[in-house]
């Protein structure tokens, strides 16, 4: 293998000096610009090879996936540890968490648990925040659900939990891993369906083919390497929770272990509707005591100088009268509300670390009440946790934080995605905002050059490209809608304008553009193409899989991901990607054009392409050390694989399609011609002795039709001009060329071989391979001509170039299969790059919110680039191709661009532009999520926030604040 790739490189540059030889040999690159071309696909070709086939180290399928979950134990482990230190729970120490036996009635027989029959023997269950893990270790069945109120710190116990069994494990224990049950839809998923989307949305790299073929977060799931600690079962609907209980009873098997907590009162509700959770064991959280509160209160308060400096709190007197006055309305309700865990967070934050006098909750006759307390504290808390905040306020935190909380209500969720931040958007937007954006700047851009006077109807073929391409990409592009459905619909959308084409076009062919759409009539055929163009570009889009639903992907080229001088590589690599159709674009557009506005163009969109990755923040893009290697099938295998699979479901899908626009095309072409004249006016008919017919008009020109169906126009008036042999123009084939075309500047003005000929001759239509009208010599040879169709009108044009139904429906049946199967085969190879470029392979590492969004972007460019590369790529050989086929070749073109733009981190962009112009949500989103997980507002579970409470979310969506706010 070593001296393969050696090889690859020696020849490669043995080439290179070659062509630069041949260069300095003949003093001009003229020739070598294509043996340039193939050599930078080769050389390129060679370097993509090189990256990709790597030995693979030989493991067993078990080895693989005692990997594959150690390093998910590691991730997991350090996420919620520094979940753990964001809210200050060890900081001094964790309040001190209880929790005693509930009533039996709520869990599972005796026997079914594996509880001994002697109660004697039976360890008692009771315990504090610290021994959680042994109390679950007390349980034969390994299933524990902890009932408590609101705010009673069942999340915090699960954390714990989760912490503290990673801390002990054991090789080959399953990996605890909280999920919360808000995400879970049990009436539509199984229960092993969603811990394995969770997982893959948690970390996306666990989305990478595992040992056996599979999902790898799938395989882990199955041969039980994660133990689902399930938080929140209450925030599911009522039926949804009963359902949720069956299906955890019915597809557990014996011995699967689950953690699991819930209200007290919605678990007694669920019990009562459906049936306890099988085998499992049931703990109740107990209200803390005053005492308990007050202590760590007065422990984690800023300290005051008190009488003889002693040491003081704000607290003191507060929590003295309380104790003093047990028996006052405002004494007991703080009383109350200090049982819970979460207000005593809420009380730290708001008044022992601010400064804020807390004497207030016994003053204000507004917080006499437990609930409007409990309120009072939730609004409080952020502009508390901002306060020190040098980017954001109190107030601005709380305006943002409120829309995001009304999101994810309306959602009913807890996840906070950045991925999915686009669902904020108006409705008719979500889908198709990125392509409006896009198709709003290249309107503004063809609008500009209308009013230069030039490309007048570049906006409307905009506006038709634009049309289409939103029509069909709204229908096609869905979530799981398989080959079938998108071949329908794109059947669906192709049909009415083929027919539009088919009804519209002239009945000829069109010498130069052997395509059925030439000559229609100009407006009319803009506006249908175009829409055509976009339907077909959303075809293609439907065949890679760009869904409107985007998930964040992973590059399966880690050193692009960890390498410390990346961020300039990705600014070159956006500037050069958006700088290349932008003069392309601005050539097709504009000409000519001069040389220094293509290269403002050039600088200036390279610009912007580098601007729009700048990045979110300095922060490191991934934690959990140092990347591991990736054991199993190497890269190269998934981009074969990826590559047959795309061409796979290209080809037909294009071969569909193209058929579909042949059949309907060419059908309503061929009945407009069976229905029309057989000759061009009505007159005596004339046959002659070779079977064929024609009339004769009132100037004596003859339009007629040869036994074969061709038309010809014989003019009364005779043509003279000189017939040439040998000139390398026509090909060295005789031509004819009229006396008032062969001027001294003539290509063939200087042919020796020609013989000077007057009379009258027929003239026919010709090809694009010799000319656009042959004439008929009087010695019977057809040969080409050139200045001869200056003396047509339209109406003899029409009559020479027309088609008969037959050459019609047979120019439709070639231009659309051809087509078809080009657009199949490039969109098909583009589908497999995008699959394989989509394939996370790092299994090792936690992805933080900011981590999966820069290497999103990082995949998208990447994926646009590869695209477009091969549609360019295709276009080099587009002389090789049928027209048909050359025209799929332009429509892949844009579809790199386009890739981008409905990338997960495109659509990003497109709702940070409406949110924060609209003043919803800060610039510097992503920046602003992060400083609200680090104050304790929100907290990260792998690749998503969550707010750092369901309570807190659910207050900061009611919009209500007790102080008015």
């Amino acid at each position: 293998m070593r001296y393969w790739r050696r090889g690859v490189w020696v020849g490669a540059a043995l080439g290179t000096g070659a062509l630069m030889a041949v260069t300095v040999w003949n003093r001009s690159l003229e020739g070598v610009g294509p043996l340039l071309s193939v050599l930078g696909f080769l050389v390129s070709l060679a370097g993509l090879l090189h990256t990709t086939v790597r030995p693979a180290v030989a493991l067993s399928p078990a080895e693989q996936l005692d990997r594959s979950a150690d390093a998910l134990a590691d991730a997991v482990r350090a996420q919620w540890l520094a979940e753990w230190r964001l809210r200050r729970l060890q900081d001094p120490e964790p309040l001190a968490v209880r929790w005693a036996p509930a009533q039996p009635w709520l869990s599972d027989l005796d026997g079914a648990i594996g509880w001994p029959a002697r109660d004697t023997e039976r360890p008692d269950l009771s315990g504090l925040l610290a021994d959680i893990t042994q109390i679950f270790g007390y349980v034969p069945s390994r299933r524990l659900t902890v009932l408590g109120p609101p705010g009673s710190g069942k999340t915090v116990l699960a954390v714990r939990f989760t912490l503290d069994l990673l801390e002990h494990r054991g090789a080959g224990d399953p990996v605890p891993f909280l999920l919360q049950a808000s995400s879970w839809q049990p009436d539509q998923q199984d229960l092993r369906q969603w811990m394995v989307e969770r997982l893959v949305a948690g970390h996306p790299a666990l989305a990478t083919v595992g040992p056996s073929g599979g999902v790898l977060a799938a395989e882990l799931v199955s041969c039980g390497r994660v133990l689902p600690v399930v938080d929140g079962l209450d925030e599911l609907g009522g039926q949804l929770r009963t359902r949720a209980v069956f299906r955890l009873n019915t597809e557990l098997d014996a011995g699967d272990p689950l953690f699991l907590t819930c209200r007290s009162d919605v678990y007694a509700d669920v019990v009562e509707a459906g049936d306890v959770l099988t085998s499992a064991a049931v703990v109740e959280l107990q209200p803390l005591g005053f005492e308990e509160a007050a202590g760590y209160l007065i422990r984690t308060a800023r300290p005051v100088r008190g009488p003889a400096g002693a040491r003081a709190t704000a607290w003191d007197p507060v929590l003295e009268h309380v104790r003093r006055h047990p028996g006052e309305a405002a004494a007991c309700c703080l009383r109350q509300v200090l049982e819970l865990p979460l207000m005593v967070a809420m009380a730290r934050a708001v008044y022992g670390e601010s400064g804020a006098d807390p004497a207030e909750l016994l003053s204000r006759r507004a917080l006499a009440e437990p609930a409007a307390m409990e309120q009072h504290l939730l609004d409080a808390f952020v502009p508390a946790s901002f306060r020190t905040s040098a980017r954001w306020d109190g107030d601005e935190a709380m305006r943002r934080l409120r829309f995001l909380a009304r999101h994810l209500e309306r959602r009913g969720t807890r996840d906070l995605a950045w991925w999915e931040l686009h669902t904020a958007l108006p409705g008719p937007l979500r889908p198709l905002a990125p392509l409006l954006l896009l198709g709003a700047v290249t309107e503004i851009i063809c609008l500009a050059v209308w009013l230069s006077g030039q490309g007048a109807e570049s906006p409307v073929v905009a506006a038709a490209v634009l049309t289409g391409l939103c029509a069909g990409y709204a229908a096609l592009a869905r979530e799981n809608a398989g080959l079938r459905r998108t071949l329908l619909l794109s059947v669906a959308y192709v049909i009415p304008l083929a027919a539009i084409v088919g009804a519209t076009r002239p009945l000829v062919r069109d010498p130069f553009y052997d395509v059925p759409f030439a000559g229609m009539h100009e407006l009319l055929g803009r506006l249908t193409v175009g829409a055509l163009y976009g339907v077909a570009v959303a075809a293609g889009l439907g065949v890679i899989g760009v869904t409107t639903a985007p998930a964040p992907a992973t590059m399966p080229f880690p050193v692009l991901r960890t390498w410390r001088h990346r961020r300039w590589v990705w600014k070159a690599a956006a500037g050069i990607f958006v700088a290349i159709p932008a003069v392309l674009i601005t050539e097709l557009v504009i000409y000519p054009v001069s040389a220094p506005t293509l290269l403002t163009v050039a600088a200036v969109s390279a610009a912007l392409g580098a601007f729009a990755v700048r990045g979110e923040g300095a922060t490191a893009v991934e934690a959990g050390g140092p990347s591991r290697r990736r054991y199993g099938p190497g890269r190269a295998g998934r981009l074969g694989r990826a590559l047959v699979r795309g061409v796979g479901v290209g080809l037909p899908a294009g071969a569909v399609l193209g058929l579909a626009f042949a059949l309907v095309e060419g059908g309503t072409a061929a009945g407009r011609a069976e229905a029309r004249d057989d000759l061009p006016f009505r007159a005596a008919v004339h046959r002659p002795a070779d079977g064929g017919r024609y009339v004769v008009a009132d100037d004596g020109t003859r339009y007629g039709l040869r036994p074969d169906g061709t038309a010809y126009i014989r003019w009364a008036r005779p043509l003279e001009g000189d017939v040439i042999g040998g000139c390398s123009y026509y090909g060295g084939e005789p031509a004819f060329v009229p006396l008032s075309a062969l001027s001294a500047d003539h290509p063939c003005a200087d042919a020796t071989r020609r013989a000077s000929v007057t009379a009258a001759m027929e003239v026919t239509a010709g090809t694009a391979a010799t000319s656009a009208v042959r004439v008929r010599l009087p010695d019977g040879r057809l040969v080409a001509t050139d200045g001869v169709e200056d003396r047509m009108d339209e109406a003899e044009w029409r009559w020479i170039a027309r088609q008969d139904p037959g050459q019609l429906m047979r120019s439709a049946v070639s231009f659309g299969l051809a087509g078809g199967l080009g657009l199949g085969v490039v969109a098909g190879f583009a589908a497999g790059l995008h699959r394989w470029l989509g394939a996370p392979v790092d299994t090792s590492r936690t992805p933080s919110p900011l981590a999966s969004l820069r290497t999103d972007r990082d995949t998208a460019l990447i994926r646009g680039f590869l695209i477009t590369l091969v549609a360019w790529l295709c276009n080099l050989f587009v002389a090789m191709l049928p027209m048909g086929a050359a025209v799929a070749t332009v429509v892949v073109i844009p579809m790199g661009l386009v890739t981008v733009a409905l990338s997960a981190w495109g659509r990003l962009l497109t709702a940070r532009l409406w949110c924060c112009s609209t003043g919803r949500l800060p610039w510097r989103l992503m920046a602003f999520l992060a400083e609200a997980h680090e104050r304790g507002v929100l907290r990260q579970a792998g690749a998503v926030y969550q707010f750092r409470h369901a309570r807190l979310q659910e207050r900061l969506a009611s919009g209500e604040g007790a102080d008015g706010r």
